[in-house]
């Protein structure tokens, strides 16, 4: 009885989280769209900023336990919108690859196992930064500043088993005003996974055989990225007269 109550509840707790990873992608675009609206950014110092950023992603898990082993190339578009001198938010679309190979490992027992991967994703995020020093786009009165981010994401893994999963991404990063138009940055964030299977795979050449994963209770999957980042600063058509 107990085993079918437990089997239950593992249900219940996986029918959800497909729900809530089905729609988080259009949630996080509602709420990111009408932070616009309210009245907190009507008192703010209020800037926006679109550009790209190149860099690099790896994987941690049952495969890889070394950070930045098996980085692989990533990039990025954002936007975004600076509440004040101290808060923005930023909404990310990143594409990147992730993979692992135990050939790589100084374990034994990894080499002898001789598993690997090479996966692509694509990930949505929208997250809130704080500077620690106070900082607005391309205000050459502010030249720099380091920051930390925080917030939700959603990955869409293609090839795995999940096709969607949540993460959280949190990390440091810093911004340097160019001149009065660009913003040049560099950051590094860490995405903490609720999945096991981003280390899953195809064990054979054609994608017809089934697939395997390496999977241990408790043991969930991270990735990381990283890069630097140029935006240029947007003009809002409503001018408010605290900012410039």
């Amino acid at each position: 009885m107990d085993i079918q109550n437990s089997n239950a509840d593992n249900s219940n707790k996986f029918f959800l989280m497909q729900n809530i990873t089905k729609y988080l992608p259009l949630i996080l675009i509602a709420v990111f769209l009408n932070l616009f609206n309210t009245p907190l950014l009507a008192q703010g110092k209020k800037s926006g900023e679109i550009g790209g950023s190149i860099g690099g992603a790896y994987y941690l898990g049952d495969i890889n336990k070394m950070p930045f082993v098996g980085t692989r190339l990533s990039a990025s578009a954002f936007y975004r919108h600076t509440i004040d001198t101290r808060i923005a938010i930023t909404g990310n679309f990143t594409y990147g690859t992730l993979t692992a190979d135990d050939a790589n490992s100084s374990s034994g027992y990894q080499i002898d196992r001789d598993e690997s991967f090479k996966n692509s994703f694509y990930e949505f995020s929208a997250v809130g930064e704080f500077n620690f020093i106070p900082f607005l786009p391309a205000k050459r009165k502010y030249v720099y500043t380091p920051y930390i981010f925080a917030g939700v994401s959603e990955i869409y893994y293609p090839k795995g088993e999940n096709k969607f999963i949540l993460s959280i991404p949190f990390g440091v990063g810093v911004k340097y005003n160019i001149n009065t138009q660009y913003i040049l940055g560099a950051f590094i964030g860490m995405r903490k996974t609720f999945d096991d299977y981003v280390d899953f795979y195809y064990n054979h050449p054609s994608p017809h055989y089934p697939k395997k994963q390496l999977a241990y209770a408790g043991n969930k999957d991270w990735l990381s990225i990283f890069g630097v980042s140029l935006s240029y600063k947007i003009k809002y058509r409503m001018i408010c007269p605290a900012f410039d």
